[in-house]
């Protein structure tokens, strides 16, 4: 489907992919304007819609895209130690998304938005693409040192719903505007701390053994 684009040189992929996360991120899919995003480009947007057919097709791509670099970036930064993924390595989610809203933050907001608060014409692809994501994680989770009779799918199902409630907790506050940005900049290190805490809950659990 988007051979047209892959075909083009790099850097011109990565110029057009960014302006187009920009735009998505500010404004929301509904509201995200295609003019806007070729007036900054450049291009005509029969050009865009050659490499992507339409606006629907251009946000899956981007969510496809930003789910695949940034678990590949994640484990960069921290690697897993030993075989498999340790559930120690969730440990430090909390600090990579101080990380990326500092470095990134359009990735941070068209992220969050799409998987916090996806169209609804669309809730299925993205909510697929997430998925598959997680079970990659599942597939590759080393459970070593787990109790036994641990459900494996259920913890990496409790996991995904801890960043679930976190992001809806940082949608609920910044409603957007301009200082939006900054605003989750200024707070990200609240929001981290408590997802930590919450995957500290599921690592240990409550009582003193």
């Amino acid at each position: 489907m988007y051979e047209t684009f892959e075909k083009l040189p790099v850097s011109k992929k990565e110029q057009i992919l960014q302006v187009c996360i920009e735009e998505f991120a500010q404004n929301g899919y509904k509201n995200a304007s295609t003019n806007t995003i070729v007036k900054r480009l450049g291009i005509s947007k029969g050009v865009l819609f050659l490499y992507f057919k339409n606006k629907r097709n251009l946000y899956l791509y981007l969510v496809e895209y930003l789910t695949i670099i940034l678990v590949d970036d994640f484990f960069k930064q921290f690697p897993p130690q030993g075989p498999g993924i340790s559930i120690d390595v969730f440990d430090n989610l909390g600090e990579y998304y101080k990380v990326m809203i500092q470095e990134k933050p359009d990735y941070f907001l068209f992220m969050l938005g799409a998987f916090m608060n996806p169209p609804e014409d669309l809730k299925s692809d993205v909510e697929e693409m997430h998925n598959n994501a997680h079970d990659t994680i599942l597939n590759n989770l080393n459970s070593e040192g787990f109790r036994k009779g641990v459900d494996l799918p259920m913890l990496v199902n409790l996991l995904h719903l801890v960043s679930f409630f976190v992001g809806q907790m940082i949608l609920k506050e910044y409603k957007g505007g301009n200082d939006w940005v900054e605003d989750i900049k200024e707070h990200i290190e609240h929001y981290a701390d408590i997802y930590t805490k919450y995957v500290d809950i599921i690592k240990y659990g409550v009582y003193e053994r």
